[in-house]
Formats: structure tokens, sequence, C-alpha cells
């Protein structure tokens, strides 16, 4: 049993679990309770083995249930939420002698009934369609002789859910990418189980109370979209086996709307809402409590071709690159569940909020991009710009470009005195960019960007075009266009020089950007991915700076495979 708070929820689900029969230990996982809780837990006698495991910290429900299957003993593991009444003694015993006869039996779950006196079902068992769409069965409904049956399902729900100790472990737990906010990580244990061969049964024989809504690890998180987000991964990871059965009609899975008030937890209220049309009523189910919030959310990072700092809060929970041996290390750094050769198949699969992608990928960037996640660009994985473009205007996700220099103090300030007068009107400018010798990259592709960016935040307007092209293997040279002003670009391998002087009728004014400050564009990233206001460069405000970065890249190629440095 997990808890986090809710003591009086706890207590209750512990009493009534006590009064079961059946030969049974129970481990209590206390996931950072700061309510009375622990000290409840301390002093606890059940009359039977109590285990309980204290955390400061709240990781989630699929990382801590794994924490607590792992010191259990029993042959069967039956995982129950805090805010579940195991009224009728006979549960444990039901369903690990359903278990024990059928050794193709993976995991069992009972009927999930709503508290009070309507005898309304919560979830006769978890169903899906044939396309994926997934629920609980009966929902809603009174209780009727159908829901009392035996039959084979999809998936059941970990708010009480026996699973075959062995099994578990063989396809490895829950899947803690799913953390900080469980949701589906009990279907995904499901179809694990049911592809390793194993089937999944409903016994509604026997019956326990459910106080829907109320034991979610979410405090500070908005749980509809990420419901959302983890149904799209679920049904990419599982579409074979939804398409197998056993299938249910969306009849079935229909969401009856209800309203419920545990103001008094010893006379519950449940009732069928008369009129569909306040069903937003019901969404205390998935309804934001950000206001909650006593620190920033987590939130879950995946990495494509590259790594990041650690940040408080931030998960990388999964790590793609071609090259496996690249891929590991920086799995194993983060402690990331996923490290895989395809990036957009770890964006398929894995839940997150967040892609950062450091080598290119433009598949996976468009995966990510329709899927409504927001990704941070290496400026070295910005090609097929076209279509990256198209991705990110079509799509409800976001796409920034990580631009390094972008908030420079000094830039800044020296965009402020020309975008002020405080320099007079600009008339030419010259910009000089030097790196240590990177004699494996191109020159253009490595440090153009920066330039270029550098000439369109000091004068305010975008590089229009390119007048002229010199190239050597290691330096460039462009005379470029930025609001009507015309001016140089210069590229090159050497000792440490970023030099911008913009020539006016009040003289020049230079700035010398040699001693860059490291990026703070990732923490940006995370803060939006937080909710917060980031200045970050969006990939379709900074296209046309890329666009001519590539034709100034094209035609120095073109003139070294000439042979020599022209205009």
């Amino acid at each position: 049993m997990l808890v986090r708070n809710r003591l009086e929820h706890s207590r209750r689900a512990l009493a009534s679990l006590a009064r079961a029969s059946g030969d049974f230990e129970v481990v209590v996982v206390d996931n950072g309770s700061d309510d009375g809780t622990a000290e409840h837990l301390a002093a606890l006698d059940l009359g039977r083995p109590l285990a309980v495991l204290r955390h400061e910290d709240d990781r989630g429900g699929s990382e801590r249930r794994n924490a607590g299957a792992a010191v259990a003993r029993g042959e069967f593991l039956l995982f129950l939420d805090n805010d579940v009444l195991v009224d009728d003694p006979r549960v444990v015993e039901a369903l690990a002698a359903e278990l024990a006869a059928d050794p193709g039996l993976g995991a069992v779950s009972p009927l999930l009934l709503y508290p009070g006196e309507a005898e309304l079902v919560q979830c006769a068992g978890g169903g899906s369609t044939a396309d994926g769409r997934i629920g609980p069965i009966g929902r809603g409904r009174p209780l009727a002789d159908e829901h009392r049956a035996h039959r084979e399902q999809t998936w059941a729900p970990t708010a009480a859910l026996m699973v075959r100790h062995s099994s578990f472990r063989r396809v490895g737990g829950f899947d803690e990418s799913f953390d900080p906010v469980s949701l589906c990580e009990d279907v995904d244990l499901c179809c694990r189980l049911r592809a390793d061969g194993e089937r999944i049964r409903y016994v509604g024989s026997v019956a326990v109370r459910h106080f829907e809504g109320t034991t979610f690890n979410h405090v500070g998180h908005d749980k509809l979209p990420i419901w959302k987000r983890h149904v799209r991964v679920i049904r990419s990871r599982w579409a074979d086996l939804f398409a197998a059965g056993p299938a249910h009609t969306e009849a079935d899975l229909a969401w009856v709307p209800v309203r419920k008030d545990y103001a008094n937890l010893d006379r519950p209220r449940v009732s069928v809402l008369d009129d569909a049309a306040p069903a937003s009523a019901d969404l205390s189910f998935f309804a934001s409590d950000r206001a909650l919030a006593t620190g920033p959310a987590d939130v879950r990072v995946l990495l494509v071709g590259g790594d990041v700092p650690e940040l408080p809060g931030v998960r990388v929970v999964g790590v793609a690159d071609p090259d496996v041996r690249a891929a590991l290390p920086v799995a194993r750094a983060h402690g990331a569940p996923w490290a895989l050769r395809d990036a957009t198949r770890l964006v398929e699969t894995v839940p997150a909020e967040g892609v950062v992608v450091r080598a290119p990928d433009t598949d996976a960037v468009s995966t990510a991009l329709r899927r409504g996640l927001h990704v941070l660009l290496d400026k070295h994985a910005v090609v097929d710009l076209p279509r990256l473009v198209e991705a990110a205007r079509r799509a409800p996700g976001r796409c920034s470009v990580d631009l390094p220099l972008a908030h420079h103090p000094e830039l800044v300030a020296l965009g402020k005195a020309i975008t002020e007068g405080r320099a007079g009107v600009p008339h030419a400018f010259a910009v000089r960019l030097d790196r240590p010798a990177r004699s494996d990259r191109d020159v253009v592709a490595e440090l153009g960007p920066d330039a270029v960016d550098a000439v369109e935040r000091v004068l305010g307007a975008p590089v229009t075009g390119l007048r002229s092209v010199e190239a050597t293997p290691g330096r460039a040279r462009a005379v470029v266009v930025s609001g009507g002003v015309t001016g140089t670009v210069e590229v090159g391998w050497g000792a440490p020089v970023f030099r911008v002087s913009v020539t006016g009728t009040g003289g020049a004014t230079t700035a010398n950007l040699a001693a860059q400050p490291v990026s703070g564009a990732y923490a940006d990233f995370i803060g939006a991915l937080r909710g917060g206001p980031a200045p970050l460069a969006d990939l379709n405000a900074v296209d046309g700076l890329f666009g001519v970065v590539q034709e100034w890249r094209s035609k120095a190629a073109t003139l070294l495979a000439a042979g020599a440095p022209a205009r």
C-alpha cells in the first residue's frame, strides 16, 4: 500500500485490510507524508506482519510500488490504494486462490464499487477497444449480475491488483518513466504480462469500496494533459495487443458522470448526474491542483544524442543514440529506465514533457511536436529546415533552439544601445567569431548560427541575404544585409575571439564576447515545461537565420570543392 498524507483514508484502509482472511503480510510505503501518517504507522499493530518503508520525498507511484514489492516475501503481490476499503473479508484469499488454480494467469483484480449506499460500480475490470481506447468497465452504473462475472480483461487498476510475484519480477515491475504522476502504469504492466504470454482476469465475485480520485501522487501537476499523453504512449506501445482483444465496445467504457461527496467518510455519497452537461463536476478525477504545489513539479525529459546537466526536480527518463555504447552511460548517470537506438521509438513509447535533441533527427522532432511535447533543439540538430519548420507550425508542441549567446549581457547591452539610438544610425557592422580548432566540424555549421544570431540581436532585424562568400577549410567570411545595413560576418578556427562592432553616425560601438557565459537555454527550457515564462528562441522565429546559415554553408562548400578560395 502506497500512502502519502490523507491519514484518515490510510487508517480506515489498513483497519479494513487487517480484518481480511488469509495468510499475508502488509507492506506500507510512505511517500513523504507530513500529516502524522508516519507516527500512526510507527505505532500501528495490525495483528499480522507489517513493514513500513519511509521516504522523505515523493518520487511517484511506480518507483515506490516497486520498492514495496522488492521487500515483500509473498507468492502473490496485492497492490492496494489507501482509499480502498476491504469490507469483504474474502477478497485476499479469493484473488490468491484464482491465481493459484490457473498458472496461465499473471494478475487478477476484484470488483471496485463506490462507497455509500447507492451500489454504483467504479470499475468492473479494465477494458479496451480494438483501436486502443482504454477505461474502466461499467463506471457509474448500478451494480448488476453482469458485474459479478469472472472474465478475461485487458488490464486491471492498481487500486486493487494482485500479481504473481514471479511474473512481476520477470517483466520488470512498473515502468518508472510514468512517474511522478502514476496514470496508465497499471495498463502498461498488464500489457507486458500479456505480451509475455500470461492472461489478466477480472474476479467480480469479490468487491472492495474505492474512494475514487483521492490518492493520486499529483500535487503541482495538471493531471488531464498527463493522462492524455500517457494514453498516447500506451496506444503506441500496445496497439497489437489491443487489437487482439479481449475487446469491448465504446459503450462498455462509457464515462458515466457522477457526483462524489466524501466530506463525511462515515457517510460518503456518490450519485449519477441526471444531466451529463455539468460533467465537469466529475473532473475531480483529473483536475489540476497546481495551486497546492509547495515547490516546482517534477518534469520528465528525453535525450536524443547527447547529455544535459542535473537540475533539481528534473528526471531524465529516456536516452536515445544510434550508438548504444554512447546511450547507456548517459542513461546510467541519470538513472533513466529507457535507453534505445531509435529516437522516434523513444518519443513514441516513453512518457515525458520535453525532449532535448543534441544530434540531427528530424523524425524524432516531428513525432515529439505532433505529440504535443516541447522540444529543445541544439543548433547542430537543425537540419532539413523546411520539414522542421512545417512540423513546428502545424503541431501542438513547441520547438525552441539553443543559441548559447542569445542572452549574453554584453550582446544585450550593445543591442539596446543601437535600438535606443545612443550609437547613432548604424550604416555598417562587423562580426568575428573564432574558436579553438575543431577540424572534424564544418566551421560555418559550428559557428555560423551564433555569428548570424549576434547580428540579428544587435541590429534588431533579420539577416535577409548573402552578398558574397569567401572560404578556406578553417575560415569563412560572408557579406550580409540586416535591416538595410550591410556588413561582414567571419567565423574560423583559432584563438577564442567574439567581437561585434557597429559603425554608426555616432562612431563605432564594440562588444567583446570572448568570455562567453555558459548557455542557460536548458534551464529556461525546464522553466517553460513547468509553465513559467522563459526567454527561449522559437524555431519559427529563427528559421530565417538558419536558412541564411545553410545557404552560406552551401556556397562555402562549393568554393572549397572548386579548389581555391573565391568570391
